[in-house]
């Protein structure tokens, strides 16, 4: 019985102590821009950016002018489109026709870049307080590791860094992806501006792209893969590029 008060005792004190931090820091986490350094094994580090707008969040990749965002229905099903900022074109989607491993896309993976069964477990060390506290997790599965920085004020990743288990030597991890923080903004009109151009994009419905064909913007990404129903995110917390034609 001692144990399950101590567990339930841990789980309102790190309840407490995200609260707190929120309540220590002023900034609106749901509100705001967040600049990110990608890693994927040997490829070049590539820029990435986390954008927030209460029920809409974006994933921008900066070196490919490749944007996609996700709106949060008030039936809290997800409905993606995904940009193209080089051609101001779009693609929309219904809710459920992008998957992720067969699965419905998660919210709150798109929203804090991780899922928050990683984050329902007990850090293993808190420290700072207000907008810089940082809770520190770990988790090993299937092979591989996870290890998480998070600021709960903000819901951003720190630092996220996923390794894989060496098959010849145990308890020895190569990293296969990292995931930096570099800065955020906590500028609102700079954010509503941008949602606002990214909608003034031109769009087509991808049930409509078939019937569209010659449209020399659609047959090219077509072509190149990026247009697809079964895959949704070039950024995904388990460190792998996902298909779609992101290319990491």
């Amino acid at each position: 019985m001692m144990k399950y008060v101590k567990l339930a005792t841990l789980a309102v004190a790190m309840c407490s102590a995200s609260v707190y931090a929120q309540q220590q820091c002023q900034a609106n986490a749901q509100v705001l821009k967040a600049n990110y350094i990608q890693q994927q094994g040997v490829q070049e580090e590539q820029l990435f950016s986390l954008w927030r707008l209460h029920d809409q969040v974006a994933h921008q990749a900066n070196s490919q002018g490749v944007v996609e965002l996700w709106q949060r229905l008030s039936n809290q099903q997800v409905r993606p489109i995904r940009y193209f900022e080089h051609y101001q074109r779009g693609i929309e989607y219904q809710p459920g026709e992008l998957k992720e491993g067969g699965q419905p896309v998660s919210w709150s993976q798109k929203y804090q870049l991780v899922h928050s069964d990683l984050l329902s477990q007990s850090p293993s060390r808190t420290q700072g307080e207000g907008c810089g506290q940082e809770q520190h997790f770990e988790r090993q599965q299937n092979g591989y590791k996870m290890t998480l920085v998070w600021l709960p004020a903000l819901q951003l990743v720190k630092q996220l860094v996923v390794a894989r288990e060496d098959a010849d030597h145990q308890d020895r991890w190569q990293q296969i992806s990292r995931l930096t923080l570099q800065s955020y903004q906590l500028n609102p009109q700079q954010v509503q501006q941008q949602f606002a151009h990214w909608d003034r994009y031109q769009t087509t419905d991808y049930a409509d792209v078939g019937d569209n064909e010659h449209d020399p913007f659609l047959a090219k990404m077509i072509n190149q893969g990026f247009i697809e129903h079964g895959a949704s995110g070039f950024y995904h917390s388990d460190g792998q590029a996902m298909s779609g034609g992101h290319h990491h």
